[in-house]
Protein backbone atom coordinates (compact mmCIF):
# COMPACT_ATOMS: atom_id res chain seq x y z
CA UNK A 1 0.00 0.00 0.00
CA UNK A 2 1.63 2.98 -1.24
CA UNK A 3 2.04 5.68 2.11
CA UNK A 4 -0.51 8.50 2.62
CA UNK A 5 1.34 12.13 1.37
CA UNK A 6 0.33 15.27 3.21
CA UNK A 7 1.00 18.87 1.04
CA UNK A 8 1.00 21.87 3.16
CA UNK A 9 -0.64 24.93 1.39
CA UNK A 10 0.02 28.52 2.09
CA UNK A 11 -2.29 30.79 1.96
CA UNK A 12 -0.71 34.20 2.50
CA UNK A 13 -1.55 38.16 1.66
CA UNK A 14 -2.66 41.14 3.98
CA UNK A 15 -4.98 41.43 6.49
CA UNK A 16 -8.56 41.04 5.34
CA UNK A 17 -7.45 40.22 2.29
CA UNK A 18 -9.77 36.98 2.34
CA UNK A 19 -7.03 34.23 3.44
CA UNK A 20 -8.73 32.63 5.97
CA UNK A 21 -11.94 32.41 3.96
CA UNK A 22 -10.35 30.81 1.12
CA UNK A 23 -8.13 28.64 3.63
CA UNK A 24 -12.09 27.47 5.29
CA UNK A 25 -13.14 26.70 1.29
CA UNK A 26 -10.51 24.48 0.76
CA UNK A 27 -10.94 22.61 3.99
CA UNK A 28 -14.44 22.00 3.05
CA UNK A 29 -13.81 20.87 -0.74
CA UNK A 30 -10.32 18.83 -0.12
CA UNK A 31 -10.77 15.32 1.25
CA UNK A 32 -8.77 14.70 4.47
CA UNK A 33 -8.00 18.38 5.01
CA UNK A 34 -7.09 20.89 8.29
CA UNK A 35 -5.57 24.05 8.88
CA UNK A 36 -3.04 25.51 10.80
CA UNK A 37 -3.73 29.24 11.38
CA UNK A 38 -0.51 31.25 11.83
CA UNK A 39 -2.68 33.31 14.08
CA UNK A 40 -2.46 30.89 16.88
CA UNK A 41 1.46 30.96 17.66
CA UNK A 42 1.19 35.06 18.30
CA UNK A 43 3.38 35.83 21.25
CA UNK A 44 2.21 36.66 24.72
CA UNK A 45 0.39 40.44 24.74
CA UNK A 46 3.56 41.07 27.20
CA UNK A 47 5.34 40.54 24.32
CA UNK A 48 3.94 42.01 21.46
CA UNK A 49 6.31 45.13 20.39
CA UNK A 50 4.38 48.56 21.05
CA UNK A 51 4.69 51.21 18.33
CA UNK A 52 3.83 54.75 19.43
CA UNK A 53 1.94 53.44 22.46
CA UNK A 54 0.12 50.90 20.29
CA UNK A 55 0.48 47.21 20.53
CA UNK A 56 1.76 46.09 16.83
CA UNK A 57 0.20 42.71 16.29
CA UNK A 58 0.97 42.96 12.47
CA UNK A 59 5.13 42.87 12.86
CA UNK A 60 7.01 39.76 12.27
CA UNK A 61 8.26 40.63 15.52
CA UNK A 62 4.60 39.37 16.92
CA UNK A 63 4.47 35.77 16.27
CA UNK A 64 6.35 33.15 17.34
CA UNK A 65 8.27 31.58 13.88
CA UNK A 66 10.15 29.07 15.88
CA UNK A 67 6.86 27.59 16.98
CA UNK A 68 5.02 27.69 13.94
CA UNK A 69 8.36 25.92 12.16
CA UNK A 70 8.33 23.39 14.74
CA UNK A 71 4.51 22.85 14.39
CA UNK A 72 4.75 22.35 10.10
CA UNK A 73 8.02 19.92 10.45
CA UNK A 74 5.38 17.81 12.91
CA UNK A 75 2.64 17.85 10.63
CA UNK A 76 5.09 16.84 7.92
CA UNK A 77 6.17 13.99 9.74
CA UNK A 78 2.73 12.93 11.90
CA UNK A 79 0.01 14.60 9.29
CA UNK A 80 -1.77 15.91 12.24
CA UNK A 81 -2.18 18.92 14.16
CA UNK A 82 0.59 19.31 17.22
CA UNK A 83 -1.21 18.89 20.57
CA UNK A 84 0.62 21.57 22.29
CA UNK A 85 -0.62 24.40 20.56
CA UNK A 86 -3.74 26.38 21.88
CA UNK A 87 -5.92 27.39 18.82
CA UNK A 88 -8.34 30.09 19.02
CA UNK A 89 -8.57 30.85 15.65
CA UNK A 90 -11.58 29.61 14.51
CA UNK A 91 -13.48 31.44 16.91
CA UNK A 92 -13.14 34.72 14.82
CA UNK A 93 -16.26 34.87 12.80
CA UNK A 94 -15.62 36.26 9.38
CA UNK A 95 -19.51 36.76 8.35
CA UNK A 96 -21.20 35.68 5.88
CA UNK A 97 -19.11 32.97 3.72
CA UNK A 98 -19.13 34.90 0.20
CA UNK A 99 -19.33 31.12 -1.58
CA UNK A 100 -21.78 28.75 -0.18
CA UNK A 101 -21.39 25.01 0.26
CA UNK A 102 -22.90 24.20 -2.81
CA UNK A 103 -21.12 26.78 -5.12
CA UNK A 104 -18.19 25.49 -3.30
CA UNK A 105 -18.90 21.98 -3.98
CA UNK A 106 -19.81 22.81 -7.74
CA UNK A 107 -16.34 24.52 -8.29
CA UNK A 108 -15.13 21.09 -6.72
CA UNK A 109 -16.65 19.69 -9.46
CA UNK A 110 -15.74 21.44 -12.34
CA UNK A 111 -11.88 21.24 -11.31
CA UNK A 112 -11.93 17.91 -10.53
CA UNK A 113 -14.67 16.11 -11.87
CA UNK A 114 -16.00 12.55 -9.68
CA UNK A 115 -12.25 12.14 -8.75
CA UNK A 116 -10.51 12.69 -5.47
CA UNK A 117 -6.99 14.67 -6.14
CA UNK A 118 -5.39 11.43 -4.88
CA UNK A 119 -6.60 8.83 -2.45
CA UNK A 120 -3.92 8.68 -0.51
CA UNK A 121 -3.18 12.40 -0.20
CA UNK A 122 -3.94 14.47 2.38
CA UNK A 123 -3.70 18.31 3.07
CA UNK A 124 -2.57 21.19 5.42
CA UNK A 125 -3.35 24.19 4.98
CA UNK A 126 -1.43 26.90 6.32
CA UNK A 127 -3.14 30.30 6.82
CA UNK A 128 -1.21 33.48 7.78
CA UNK A 129 0.04 37.09 7.20
CA UNK A 130 3.09 37.00 7.74
CA UNK A 131 4.17 33.18 5.71
CA UNK A 132 6.28 34.42 2.49
CA UNK A 133 8.55 36.51 4.80
CA UNK A 134 10.06 33.90 6.23
CA UNK A 135 12.70 31.72 4.31
CA UNK A 136 12.77 28.38 6.23
CA UNK A 137 8.53 28.47 5.73
CA UNK A 138 8.59 29.33 2.31
CA UNK A 139 10.59 26.71 1.72
CA UNK A 140 8.72 24.30 4.01
CA UNK A 141 5.12 24.72 2.07
CA UNK A 142 4.58 22.75 -1.14
CA UNK A 143 2.18 24.80 -2.77
CA UNK A 144 1.88 29.44 -2.04
CA UNK A 145 -0.62 31.11 -2.60
CA UNK A 146 -0.30 35.19 -1.72
CA UNK A 147 -3.74 37.09 -1.90
CA UNK A 148 -4.18 40.74 -2.95
CA UNK A 149 -6.57 43.41 -2.82
CA UNK A 150 -6.49 47.34 -3.14
CA UNK A 151 -5.12 49.63 0.29
CA UNK A 152 -9.49 50.83 0.20
CA UNK A 153 -11.24 47.53 0.00
CA UNK A 154 -8.51 46.00 2.71
CA UNK A 155 -8.82 49.05 5.45
CA UNK A 156 -12.62 48.95 4.60
CA UNK A 157 -12.83 45.31 5.39
CA UNK A 158 -10.49 45.18 8.19
CA UNK A 159 -12.30 47.92 9.76
CA UNK A 160 -15.65 46.52 9.53
CA UNK A 161 -14.14 44.17 11.51
CA UNK A 162 -15.52 43.21 15.60
CA UNK A 163 -12.10 42.07 16.71
CA UNK A 164 -9.66 39.34 17.27
CA UNK A 165 -9.81 36.39 19.70
CA UNK A 166 -5.94 36.36 21.69
CA UNK A 167 -4.55 34.12 23.68
CA UNK A 168 -5.67 36.07 27.14
CA UNK A 169 -8.79 37.60 25.38
CA UNK A 170 -10.64 39.78 22.66
CA UNK A 171 -8.58 42.48 20.55
CA UNK A 172 -10.12 45.61 19.01
CA UNK A 173 -8.40 48.07 16.79
CA UNK A 174 -7.93 51.45 18.07
CA UNK A 175 -8.74 54.14 15.25
CA UNK A 176 -6.20 54.53 12.74
CA UNK A 177 -4.45 51.23 13.14
CA UNK A 178 -4.95 49.97 9.59
CA UNK A 179 -2.70 53.05 8.03
CA UNK A 180 -0.67 53.64 10.49
CA UNK A 181 0.30 49.81 11.33
CA UNK A 182 -1.34 47.21 9.21
CA UNK A 183 -0.59 48.37 6.45
CA UNK A 184 2.99 50.03 6.36
CA UNK A 185 4.19 46.32 8.43
CA UNK A 186 2.37 44.51 5.10
CA UNK A 187 4.38 46.36 2.60
CA UNK A 188 7.78 46.36 4.75
CA UNK A 189 7.38 42.29 5.21
CA UNK A 190 6.41 41.91 1.34
CA UNK A 191 7.69 44.16 -0.54
CA UNK A 192 10.75 41.96 -1.46
CA UNK A 193 8.88 39.85 -3.43
CA UNK A 194 7.59 42.05 -5.95
CA UNK A 195 9.37 44.22 -8.49
CA UNK A 196 10.58 47.25 -7.82
CA UNK A 197 8.95 47.17 -4.51
CA UNK A 198 5.46 47.65 -6.66
CA UNK A 199 2.90 45.81 -4.27
CA UNK A 200 0.16 45.73 -7.08
CA UNK A 201 2.78 45.11 -9.66
CA UNK A 202 5.11 41.81 -11.03
CA UNK A 203 6.43 39.07 -8.52
CA UNK A 204 9.86 39.53 -8.22
CA UNK A 205 12.40 36.85 -9.45
CA UNK A 206 12.61 35.40 -5.89
CA UNK A 207 8.96 34.65 -5.39
CA UNK A 208 8.96 33.13 -8.76
CA UNK A 209 11.91 30.93 -7.76
CA UNK A 210 9.79 30.08 -4.31
CA UNK A 211 6.92 29.58 -7.01
CA UNK A 212 4.30 31.98 -4.64
CA UNK A 213 1.58 32.24 -6.90
CA UNK A 214 -0.48 35.33 -7.25
CA UNK A 215 -3.88 35.74 -9.31
CA UNK A 216 -3.80 37.38 -12.21
CA UNK A 217 -6.62 40.18 -10.92
CA UNK A 218 -6.16 41.64 -7.72
CA UNK A 219 -9.12 41.30 -5.55
CA UNK A 220 -10.79 39.00 -7.49
CA UNK A 221 -14.42 37.61 -6.45
CA UNK A 222 -14.32 34.58 -3.69
CA UNK A 223 -15.51 31.85 -6.49
CA UNK A 224 -12.78 32.73 -9.04
CA UNK A 225 -10.36 32.54 -6.64
CA UNK A 226 -11.55 29.19 -4.91
CA UNK A 227 -11.56 27.53 -8.80
CA UNK A 228 -7.80 29.25 -9.47
CA UNK A 229 -6.47 27.56 -5.75
CA UNK A 230 -8.28 24.64 -6.86
CA UNK A 231 -6.93 24.23 -10.29
CA UNK A 232 -3.41 24.56 -8.74
CA UNK A 233 -3.65 22.55 -6.28
CA UNK A 234 -4.90 19.37 -8.19
CA UNK A 235 -2.03 20.15 -10.98
CA UNK A 236 0.78 20.22 -8.41
CA UNK A 237 -0.66 17.39 -6.34
CA UNK A 238 -0.31 15.18 -9.85
CA UNK A 239 2.73 16.47 -10.55
CA UNK A 240 4.20 15.62 -7.22
CA UNK A 241 2.74 12.38 -7.09
CA UNK A 242 4.24 10.90 -10.12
Amino acid sequence: MTESKIFLIGVSGPSSSGKSTLARLLRHVLPKSFILHEDDFYKAETEIPVVNGIEDWDCPEAVDFIALRAAIDYIKKNRKLPDNVHYKEDQNNLGTPPVSNDEADEIKRQVLGENSVAENTEFCIVDGFLLFNDDVITKQLDIKFLLRAPYESLKKRREARSGYATIEGFWVDPPGYFENIVWPGYVKAHKHLFEGEDLEGRLAPYALQQDIRTASAIDSHMKDMLKWALEIVAEKVRRLSR
